[in-house]
């Protein structure tokens, strides 16, 4: 695999170090690639026993998961809600995940299945994101226009989930997270799940007033019209008659 990332002088040591460590348990390039073992350690400060643990952790989260096996096939009954969708890219060239919570019915998917979705858009975004060479995806999570039918008895459960999942198997892959649409739930929701987020990852969420502080953040090119840019593309989900 290509290297995307540029290592630094003071991060060669720990690197060598580390690749010392896991090559006594593997030598497969896709587990042992020098970008995840920089984002390891940069996760945990250079610090090489940390790092060490969690590359352990993620190692057999991978092994026993499979999560690069989740195919477009068995998550197509999610993808067509229209919940979820790729579009676009940030100013620092983030591939932009779309999340529209409206599209969210909590008693179609079971928490698992959801979760399990979860880590297939993740999974595409890396590939998206190492294909574009910025080795890190954003995501738009937009709650307008939600009502009582999309509340989730089980939300603040994922949201920790979700939390925990980032930061311990995707390390240093989320680039950023523009949150619209903010009401007193979600808050009580962020408050619930920020203690779980370290510093790195809280300092990555952006809860903007309104849409146009996605200007900010985005080119108009990047985004669609309902998000106050240029592009008229409409996700073909859910579909209208």
């Amino acid at each position: 695999m290509e290297s995307i990332l540029t290592v630094s002088s003071q991060e060669q040591g720990p690197l060598c170090e580390l690749t010392k460590l896991i090559h006594e348990i593997t030598d497969e390039e896709k587990y042992t690639n020098q970008d995840m073992l920089i984002r390891v350690l940069r996760a945990r400060d250079l610090k090489v026993q940390p790092a060490y643990e969690m590359w352990q952790k993620w190692y057999r989260w991978r092994k026993d998961y499979r999560a690069d096996e989740i195919t477009e096939e068995e998550m197509k009954e999610h993808i067509k809600t229209g919940k979820a969708f790729f579009f676009g890219e940030d100013n620092e060239g983030r591939p932009c995940l779309i999340v529209r919570a409206r599209y969210h019915w909590p008693n179609q998917f079971a928490l698992e299945e959801t979760m399990r979705y979860v880590i297939y858009l993740v999974e595409q975004g890396v590939k998206l994101a190492d294909e574009k060479h910025t080795g890190q995806m954003c995501v738009i999570y937009d709650r307008g226009d939600i009502s009582s039918a999309n509340k989730d008895g089980n939300l603040i459960e994922l949201g920790k989930g979700l939390a925990a999942m980032l930061q311990d198997f995707y390390a240093e892959r989320l680039g950023a997270v523009y949150i619209l649409h903010v009401n007193w739930l979600y808050w009580l929701i962020f408050q619930a799940v920020k203690p779980l987020l370290n510093k790195k990852t809280r300092n990555k969420i952006h809860i903007l007033r309104n849409v146009e502080g996605l200007k900010e953040h985005f080119n108009p090119s990047q985004l669609l019209v309902e998000y106050g840019g240029e592009n008229e593309f409409r996700c073909p989900y859910p579909e209208r008659n």
